[in-house]
């Protein structure tokens, strides 16, 4: 049988203002739309508390092996507010701020295989909040600039220098929930636990410090799909600090050569891994990687 064409689509909406100051301002909208996109499902997959005898290939055609659906048919979307504050190069100075505020939805692989909407909810590349800032100054020293504006060896050696920084910040990504699929009785399908209260995040790192509060799930009943929705809860933010340090050396008028000393990280501070979404685990709500 015929099959949709996968197709996206893409939107990009800016509006740009010349600011007081040699500064300049932007504000977008960005919008991606995709549909028909590619999955992989399981169309022998049993309703909850049928057994292997729900499984409808094997009660249609008496096929008992794995079945596997590979098509097109699922949809995404992404929406975006951006917007970009930046200050052109003035006074050796040149830096720049920007911000997302975004969502993005997609289909996760879990838990219904019967009923794929119950499925559709945050990805998990899905970074709420983006907030990156660049500067880049070249020190006032040496032969030109305000400072030290004179020749010989002083001259040549604080000449040339230029320091750069990039600072990333990252709202903790999106993470799904699971649970034990044994009392669901529904082979093919997977599991997910109850939302019993209110989720907390009490921010720990290690096996002994859960991140969120874990008793605000549960197993679900018997035969019955737990009613955690997908990507409830948001791993710890990121946040990363790269600087360099370079220095040109004017050889002659064709000719330059550049040192560059570069540190990623320079704050060393840890990026942590996403806590464990596996209520049936003893390591659930725990952080343990980075």
């Amino acid at each position: 049988f015929h099959l949709p064409t996968p197709y996206y689509m893409s939107y990009n909406m800016t509006y740009e203002r010349q600011l007081p100051g040699a500064l300049v301002w932007s504000v977008g909208y960005v919008a991606n739309l995709g549909r028909q996109g590619y999955l992989v499902g399981r169309p022998d997959a049993a309703p909850p508390g049928t057994g292997v005898a729900g499984n409808p290939i094997l009660a249609q055609f008496g096929h008992a092996t794995q079945v596997t659906l590979r098509a097109d048919g699922l949809n995404s979307n992404y929406n975006g507010l951006q917007s970009t504050l930046s200050k052109r190069f003035a006074h050796g100075i040149t830096f720049n701020v920007s911000y997302a505020f975004s969502k993005a939805l997609s289909y996760a692989t879990t838990p219904d295989e019967l009923n794929y909407k119950v499925n559709y909810g945050p990805t998990s590349n899905n970074y709420p909040n983006l907030l990156t800032i660049t500067h880049q100054y070249e020190l006032p020293f040496g032969k030109g600039k305000r400072l030290a504006n004179t020749g010989g060896p002083l001259g040549f050696l604080v000449s040339g220098w230029q320091v750069n920084g990039i600072f990333r910040y990252a709202s903790g990504a999106t993470v799904n929930v699971s649970a034990d699929a044994t009392s669901l009785n529904g082979p093919g399908n997977t599991q997910v636990p109850d939302v019993v209260g209110p989720i907390q995040y009490l921010g720990g790192i290690g096996s002994a410090s859960p991140w969120f509060s874990k008793s605000a799930f549960a197993a679900p009943p018997p035969n019955q799909f737990g009613n955690a929705g997908v990507g409830i809860i948001h791993g710890p933010a990121q946040r990363v600090y790269n600087f360099s340090v370079f220095r040109r050396f004017n050889i002659v008028e064709r000719w330059t050569l550049e040192y560059r000393a570069e540190f990623y990280n320079l704050t060393n501070t840890p990026t942590f891994g996403a806590p464990s979404g596996n209520q049936s685990s003893s390591a659930f709500g725990t952080i343990t990687s980075a």
